[in-house]
Formats: C-alpha cells, sequence, structure tokens
C-alpha cells in the first residue's frame, strides 16, 4: 500500500512540472501561428513600391451623373483598372454608356473597352463601337469620343449602319453641339445614304 502510494505520489508531482509546460506550449504555438498569419496577409490595393500599381481592379463599377445641361450620363463596366495612383483615369473593359436627353431621346453605345477620364470629363469608347438611339439610328464605329459634363459625342472616324429611312455611311458622326445644346444626330463627310421605302 505504500508503495502504491509512493508511486502515486511520483506520478502527481510530475504531472504538476509536465502539464504547465505543455499549456505554455500550447498557448505560445497559437500566438506564434497567429502572428505568423498576420504578417502573411497582403492588402490587395498596396503597391510593391511608392508608384507601383499592383492588379487593382474595381468589378462592376457604375458612373451616373446629370450633365449641364441636363441630359441623365450612366456609365457601365464589367471592370475598371486605373492608370494612375489618384484614379482620375481608369481603363475599362466591356463599357457601356447611356444618355437620355431632356428631350426625352435616348443614345446607348457599347465598345469592348474604353477610357475614362474625369478630370478630362471624357469617355473613349473603343474597338467595334455600336451606337442605338430611341428614334431609330444603329450605328457602327471604330471609336467614339463622348463628354461627360455636356451632351456630346463625336466618332473619330467613319460610320455605318442604319437609320429610319434606309442605310447610312459617313465619315464622321456628331451627337450635340457643346455651344448650342443640342442633341442633334450630324453625319457629316461623305455622306452615302440608300433610301429604302417603308412597306
Amino acid at each position: 500500500m505504500a508503495r502504491f502510494e509512493n508511486t502515486y505520489s511520483q506520478v502527481v508531482r510530475w504531472l504538476k512540472i509536465l502539464l504547465p509546460l505543455c499549456a505554455l506550449g500550447i498557448l505560445s504555438s497559437v500566438v506564434f501561428f497567429a502572428r505568423e498569419n498576420e504578417t502573411s496577409r497582403e492588402i490587395p490595393y498596396l503597391g510593391r513600391g511608392s508608384d507601383d500599381m499592383v492588379d487593382e481592379r474595381i468589378a462592376s463599377p457604375e458612373y451616373t451623373s446629370v450633365t449641364k445641361d441636363g441630359s441623365t450620363l450612366r456609365l457601365t463596366a464589367d471592370r475598371v483598372t486605373p492608370t494612375s495612383v489618384s484614379f482620375d483615369t481608369v481603363m475599362a473593359e466591356n463599357l457601356a454608356g447611356r444618355i437620355e436627353t431632356p428631350t426625352g431621346r435616348i443614345i446607348q453605345a457599347t465598345a469592348p473597352s474604353g477610357r475614362i477620364s474625369t478630370a478630362g470629363d471624357l469617355v473613349e469608347l473603343m474597338g467595334l463601337v455600336s451606337v442605338d438611339t430611341s428614334d431609330g439610328f444603329h450605328m457602327i464605329s471604330e471609336d467614339l469620343t463622348a463628354r461627360l459634363d455636356v451632351t456630346f459625342a463625336e466618332s473619330g472616324g467613319a460610320v455605318r449602319g442604319d437609320a429610319p429611312f434606309g442605310t447610312l455611311e459617313a465619315g464622321r458622326m456628331r451627337l450635340g453641339d457643346a455651344s448650342t445644346e443640342s442633341d442633334l444626330l450630324v453625319f457629316n463627310e461623305g455622306v452615302r445614304l440608300i433610301y429604302l421605302p417603308r412597306q
């Protein structure tokens, strides 16, 4: 019996030493792994250098405003990527724009890519730009530049497509006039019209 009590006392004595040591070991490992995880986290929108941009993107952005002449402007894209630290200029993928003028006319344009400059109040649609108006025009252009502050857009080159009265080709297309605040759609520079009377 005495031998059993002696063994029991020794076990209890060793457990009093080992258990606190195990507890300290577990606690230190928890703290160590927690600190390791914290230091491994990276903020995705910070560059590695002072001027570097590391894959900064904004998904499904939307820009809305009212121009000085009362048109409602809305821009959407799949994603935008800034070209400067200040975010004044961004590149957009699958860019779409919609303008509703005070007269009720709606102009919609889509392009595979584009550039938006809030500092310059400009948006450039690039690639195969499709322009549709609520009064029946459907035009295609290689590029289109529009203002963000007034109702104005202009193609950089030739346009072609369908009009309410037939097919139309022109060297340039312009919507609106910054000086007269008009939403008139103007075609110039070698206009070619094929009139197709409605049946």
